[in-house]
C-alpha cells in the first residue's frame, strides 16, 4: 500500500472517530432488541463458546495493535517501530490509530464479559428469559457508556 493512500486512511479514520462512539452505540442498541442474539438456547447468540472464542481472537488482534500503535506513539519507541514497519507506522499516525482503536477494544472486551458471563448462567441452569433478554444487554450498554464517559473524559 502506498505511503499516500495510508495517509488518506488515517485522516479519514480520524475524522469518522469523531462521530464512531455514537454509531456503535446505536448498533449496541439496535442488537440489543434482536431477540436471537440474547436468547441463550439458539446457536446464534452471544452466549454460544464459538461466540466467545471469535471475540477472544479479536481482542487478541486489536490487544497487539493497541500496544504496537502505543509503543509506536511514545517518544523514545517511535523510531523503533517506525523502522519495524518500513515507515508506514509514524509517530502521528500510530498516536492517531492508537486513540481510535480503544473505542473498538472496549465495545468488544464489554461484549465478551457479559457473553461470559451470560454463558456462566447458563452453565448453572439458569432458565430466566428476563435475565437473559433485558438485564444483561443493559448492562451491557451501561459498561459500554461508562468506557465511552472514561474514554471521552481524556480528551475534554
Amino acid at each position: 500500500m502506498q505511503r499516500s493512500k495510508v495517509l488518506l486512511l488515517a485522516s479519514a479514520l480520524s475524522f469518522f472517530s469523531a462521530l464512531y462512539p455514537y454509531a456503535t452505540l446505536a448498533v449496541i442498541v439496535l442488537s440489543a432488541f434482536s431477540s436471537r442474539a440474547f436468547n441463550p438456547f439458539t446457536k446464534d447468540s452471544i452466549y454460544s463458546p464459538g461466540f466467545r472464542r471469535n471475540t477472544s481472537l479479536a481482542l487478541l488482534i486489536l490487544s497487539i495493535l493497541e500496544g504496537v500503535t502505543g509503543f509506536g506513539s511514545g517518544p523514545s519507541t517511535s523510531t523503533v517501530i517506525s523502522n519495524l514497519t518500513f515507515g508506514i507506522l509514524t509517530r502521528g499516525l500510530s498516536l492517531e490509530l492508537h486513540l481510535a482503536l480503544v473505542i473498538p477494544l472496549g465495545l468488544l472486551f464489554t461484549l465478551h464479559t457479559v457473553s461470559g458471563f451470560g454463558s456462566l448462567l447458563v452453565s448453572r441452569g439458569v432458565k430466566n428469559q428476563v435475565i437473559y433478554s433485558y438485564v444483561i444487554p443493559i448492562t451491557w450498554i451501561l459498561l459500554y457508556l461508562a468506557m465511552l464517559y472514561l474514554d471521552l473524559e481524556y480528551f475534554l
